[in-house]
């Protein structure tokens, strides 16, 4: 082999061994004080995140919440536990004493379960503010790979339902979204580090939110992701959980807590007190809860009645009204109480004609804490212009009162307090957003999905109309117009299916693909080299993939669609060499310039200040470069001598060292240059500062400066490409500027819009405001929908109150929501 074909291997060679190494390092060694540091700091973050949310919930005392609804937990029932560990119990008003049980566990892993509505989120909730409580000055004596001494582990909360099982690993994804929603972590390699070491205290939440066909393989990834050793708090509704178990364990040796009913003196209580915040038109609700509290002692009073007689009659509970078989219930307990609460019902006022059925189903439905929660919210706004949302409820069907007050709430949180000041059509606007989740199988109301709203071939025109004008002005300007008029047909057929592509398939799974071939191929060779020796052992269950190839995979998406297009419609005019040329030239261009940007999820980026790192990664960007460009240059400088006749001039002039040396110097600075720019980009895209809360907004910002960063760098590639074309060649009428900036103009809008969130979300915005399905600020407005407590927010994201208020919203037409004839509460 050349002596100089071989000296270009080993340099590649070395540079991949290099690669790999670094790779490998995984996450950062921190001393023992760092990462205390990093743990304190992570707790501070999530106590002042998820206090300022409790507020919002009405889920801590308030002078205008005198009575919080507190729920009770009991261990569970023996089908739903493994028998090992025994359950927990508790009230929510005792929250130190419901963490001293948990605490008490061995090992700390529970799973908490109830039905829809019963307060499964609020108790995750408080658990993790009481455990940052506790857990600020507690120190660990024992844990699974943690030094005896250290910090109690912090509790963080995730939200399950925007996880999909078939794309990332369960563990992998925790620690992007640990990042993402707490940037003092660092790395996603220190988060998966903090997670499998237990210095971090996962609480998954909605899990009965995931899509069903999702629900068991999430399940097993649970099962697989948690070593026996490792704490964990899980959510479950009970059918789900029930319906889990007769596969196998969800979660070895975890006690199982159960809601219990809400007791209804306590919601009755609950209830008088927020009536208190009501004005004079209240009346009638006064009457309606004398009414219901006359039914309960009625049914007091037939509970003592019958263990009087020594009858096994069960504890008071409004489905005495209605026994299901094998239930023992006094002999005409629905007529004696019927005819008890006609004596009782008022002569006068609507509440006069509620209906014993009505009043029954009522009683039931308020049993829920999510239906007490919502139930409040009536009476806050009876007085409008409309007709009374008490009437409303009085004459709903009683088999579907739940529904009623779902939809009573609705009204009264997106009409009469979102609507009257600054946003007409809001119920319209949220029962548009409601619809959006359900089809896109989501709970999380995120803004980077708005595009998702979108046909692709929005994006593809819009794409393939920027490409089309900046080739067809430019070789128009530099050739002629046929030339120009072929170009542009070329470059906008190339983006229309580059634009559409990208938005059906996009980036990400082309990063899934890769990921999951690299390991494809790694599993053949290890299964390969375990049956050398005998029989072949099977392949290893590929797991999901981790998308560790986000620049190369961004590259591939828009570089590989661009360069295939023009190189078959090239190839009809100018032949096969021609079009394959064109189509390298175009997907290298467009490729490497949506790789140095790269895609995926927002970025909330570091605010323009010392100690952000920005030099650390220009130099790592810089010397990176520079090393690949040399490697590239050896490697173009061993094909020029293969590609010439040996013994000729021109391959005895590639043959002299001093030329290879050159060669590999003018790439090294090329790709130093590159790796410069690629690290202001990286730069733009790291964590935020500590300090800074997660929010839908400040990601928007941070994906906005992002974008602001791109068009800086693509500034100093045409100042840099331009400068010497214009040294070099006579000034013509100016029009080499003009096609300067066509082409900056093209590549500063064309590349973001292709793989970037914010420039999307914008399209978006566009489109659905023109349609009148969203507001002219929709930022503000979700904001707003938060501060009335119409949403609630998760991270970066907002959810619904509830799953059902969701459901409710996409199901019923948007009718009333245009704010016309709504006007403020009274």
């Amino acid at each position: 082999m050349d002596l100089y074909v071989l000296l270009g291997l080993t340099v590649l060679g070395a540079a991949l061994a290099l690669l790999v190494k670094r790779r490998r390092a995984g996450a950062p060694r921190l001393t023992d004080g760092e990462r205390e540091e990093v743990l304190r700091l992570l707790r501070v973050s999530v106590r002042r995140d998820w206090a300022a949310e409790a507020d919002k919930r009405g889920l801590t005392p308030d002078p205008e919440r005198p009575r919080l609804l507190h729920t009770q937990w009991a261990p569970a029932r023996a089908t739903l536990a493994d028998g090992r560990v025994p359950g927990i119990g508790g009230s929510t008003a005792d929250m130190a004493g419901l963490v001293e049980s948990f605490g008490a566990l061995t090992p700390r892993r529970l799973v908490v379960v109830g039905p829809a509505g019963s307060g499964k989120s609020t108790l995750l909730i408080l658990m993790l503010l009481e455990l940052c409580e506790a857990g600020a000055g507690a120190r660990l004596h024992t844990g699974a790979g943690v030094a005896p001494g250290s910090a109690a582990p912090v509790p963080v909360l995730f939200s399950l339902s925007s996880y999909d099982p078939r794309r990332h690993e369960l563990l992998d994804w925790l620690a992007a979204r640990l990042v993402a929603d707490h940037p003092e972590v660092g790395s996603r390699a220190l988060a998966g580090q903090l997670l499998r070491e237990g210095r971090v205290l996962p609480c998954l939440d909605g899990l009965d939110e995931i899509p069903e066909q999702h629900l068991a393989r999430v399940l097993v990834r649970i099962r697989r992701a948690f070593d026996p050793s490792l704490s964990v708090i899980l959510a479950c509704r009970t059918e789900e959980y029930a319906r889990a178990l007769r596969q196998g364990p969800v979660l070895y040796g975890a006690a199982v807590t159960e809601a219990r009913e809400l007791a209804f003196p306590h919601v009755l209580s609950y209830l008088r007190d927020s009536l208190g915040r009501g004005g004079p038109g209240h009346v009638d609700w006064a009457d309606l809860f004398g009414l219901l509290e006359h039914g309960w002692g009625v049914l007091e009073d037939e509970v003592r009645a019958g263990r009087a007689r020594r009858l096994p009659v069960a504890t008071p509970s409004w489905s005495l009204l209605a026994p299901q078989p094998g239930q023992v219930a006094a002999a005409g307990l629905k007529e004696r109480w019927t005819a008890q609460v006609r004596a009782a019902t008022p002569a006068g006022g609507a509440a006069g004609t509620v209906g014993p059925e009505l009043l029954a189903a009522l009683g039931t439905a308020l049993t829920s804490p999510l239906t007490a929660t919502l139930f409040t919210d009536l009476y806050g706004h009876a007085d409008t212009a409309e007709e009374d949302p008490f009437l409303r409820l009085v004459r709903a069907d009683p088999t579907h009162v739940r529904d009623a007050i779902l939809d009573n709430t609705v009204r009264v949180l997106f009409d009469h307090r979102l609507t009257p000041d600054h946003w007409p059509g809001a119920r319209r606007h949220l029962s548009f957003l409601a619809r959006h989740l359900e089809r896109i199988d989501r709970t999380d109301l995120a803004w980077w999905e708005l595009s998702k709203a979108l046909p692709h071939t929005v994006y593809g025109v819009l794409l393939g109309a920027l490409a089309a004008g900046a080739g067809g002005v430019t070789t128009t300007s530099a050739v002629g117009a046929r030339d120009g008029a072929v170009a542009a047909l070329q470059l906008g057929t190339a983006g229309l299916v580059t634009g559409m592509l990208v938005s059906w398939w996009g980036p990400e799974s082309v990063s899934t693909w890769l990921d999951r071939s690299v390991r494809a191929v790694g599993d053949r060779a290890r299964a390969g080299r375990s049956g050398r020796g005998g029989r072949r052992s099977p392949l290893p269950e590929r797991a999901p993939a981790d998308p560790r190839f986000g620049r190369m995979s961004t590259a591939l998406a828009v570089g590989v669609p661009m360069g295939g297009v023009i190189a078959v419609l090239a190839a009809l005019s100018a032949g096969p060499a021609g079009g394959l040329l064109g189509g390298l030239i175009i997907g290298l261009v467009f490729g490497v310039a949506a790789g140095l940007l790269g895609a995926g999820g927002p970025v909330r980026g570091p605010r323009f200040r010392a100690g952000t790192g920005l030099l650390r990664r220009l130099w790592a960007g810089m010397r990176g470069g520079a090393g690949a460009g040399a490697v590239l240059g050896l490697l173009f400088w061993t094909s020029l001598r293969a590609a010439s006749s040996p013994g000729s001039a021109q391959w005895e002039h590639q043959s002299r060292p001093g030329y290879a040396v050159v060669t590999s110097l003018a790439f090294a600075l090329f790709g130093a240059f590159l790796g410069l720019l690629s690290g202001v980009l990286r730069w733009l895209q790291a964590p935020a500062p500590a300090d800074d809360s997660t929010s839908p907004r400040v990601l928007l910002r941070g994906d906005r400066r992002l974008v602001a960063g791109w068009g800086l760098v693509v500034a100093l590639l045409f100042g840099a490409a331009v400068a010497p074309v214009m040294a070099a060649f006579p000034y013509d009428g100016g029009t080499h500027v003009i096609e300067g900036l066509v082409l900056f103009m093209a590549m500063a809008l064309w590349v973001p819009l292709a793989v970037r969130t914010w420039p999307r979300y914008v399209v978006a915005c566009c489109w659905l405001r023109l349609r009148d399905l969203l507001p002219r600020d929709p930022m503000g407005f979700l904001e707003d929908a938060h501060r009335m407590s119409a949403l609630r927010q998760v991270g970066g994201v907002y959810q619904f109150r509830h799953k059902d208020v969701q459901d409710h919203l996409s199901r019923v037409p948007a009718d009333g929501g245009t704010g016309k004839g709504t006007g403020a509460p009274g």
